[in-house]
């Protein structure tokens, strides 16, 4: 039989695990999720925006941003485009972008047929090209030079608009705080 003080001591014991669980399975501390496919974005003490992208890494002082955008235009009639770009006190541009092809909006069932059979038909090849490659797929920065050359530019293309959106996010709290940030693509 459990006496009165073995039953306080095994509460109090179980009151402390429930604690001690609920505390763990809390974001840590300086982390929060953004929300976007388990990205990580960590806060730092440096000051400095760190941008981890699979096609590169940029790493700029949150203070030295002048000015940041985010616009969405059509490229040579053919490409959506989500365009972030951050201004410096230098004569850098930093342009983060995610493109697709255009979608056409038109009610028509052979435009509709048309365009789902496009995209069934990128899915297979991406699933196709993902085994030979895992990296084959992904998003990637084309320059056709000297038809396309932006001096003093640094590009980097997103595979997701969620992620753009997300690194966004990211830049305009350290726009806005001065404090650093790691972002995770």
């Amino acid at each position: 039989m459990l006496t009165s003080t073995t039953m306080k001591s095994l509460l109090t014991a179980l009151s402390l695990l429930f604690a001690l669980v609920s505390a763990s399975a809390q974001s840590a501390p300086g982390q929060s999720p953004t929300g976007q496919g388990g990205q990580q974005e960590e806060t730092t003490r440096d000051g400095l925006w760190d941008g981890r992208m699979k096609g590169g890494s940029y790493i700029v002082r949150a203070n030295s941003i002048i000015a940041l955008s985010k616009h969405e235009y059509v490229g040579n009639g053919v490409a959506r485009v989500v365009e972030v770009n951050i201004t410096l006190s230098s004569s850098q541009i930093v342009r983060f972008y995610f493109l697709e092809p255009m979608k056409l909006e038109n009610g028509s069932g052979l435009v509709n047929a048309g365009t789902q059979a496009i995209e069934r038909a990128k899915g297979l090849v991406e699933q196709a090209a993902g085994r030979v490659s895992p990296t084959l797929t992904e998003a990637r920065v084309i320059k056709d030079y000297p038809n396309t050359t932006h001096a003093h530019t640094v590009e980097f293309a997103i595979k997701e608009e969620a992620k753009l959106n997300s690194l966004f996010q990211s830049l305009e709290r350290s726009f806005r705080t001065g404090i650093g940030r790691i972002w995770r693509e």
